[in-house]
């Protein structure tokens, strides 16, 4: 078995590429990342491969990380993936939304990496 089979697998979702790359280099040593510019890009690729957790920035384009959520969820392949949001902002708003729709936790852009690393390995503790 491969080391890359053994890594949990993290799916990245935010339309700017400079927070796909920076999460990419913060996530590296410890996951296998999938990067995706949009949340259709994302589905199409869950398609060929379930990821161990999704993080998904809320504003985005064409669907934005609540609607995202609301699909992945519905979905009886998805349902059990772990979700995180993704977000430069937070509100009780926000949250609450979040959190009815089945996200897990928040991190905050910008990344700091012993937070959003700290967050990521509470989440996957389950698997």
């Amino acid at each position: 078995m491969q080391l890359s089979e053994l890594r949990k697998t993290i799916l990245v979702i935010d339309d700017m590429a400079a927070i796909l790359e920076h999460a990419k280099q913060l996530l590296k040593g410890e996951y296998s990342v999938i990067p995706c510019v949009s949340a259709k890009q994302a589905l199409d690729i869950m398609d060929k491969r379930i990821p161990d957790l999704i993080l998904v920035d809320i504003n985005m384009p064409e669907m934005d990380g609540f609607d995202f959520i609301r699909q992945v969820k519905s979905d009886e392949r998805f349902s059990d993936v772990h979700v995180m949001m993704i977000t430069a902002e937070i509100t009780s708003q926000i949250e609450s939304k979040g959190y009815e729709l089945g996200a897990e936790n928040f991190i905050l852009k910008p990344f700091s990496q012993p937070v959003m690393l700290k967050k990521i390995s509470e989440c996957l503790k389950s698997l």
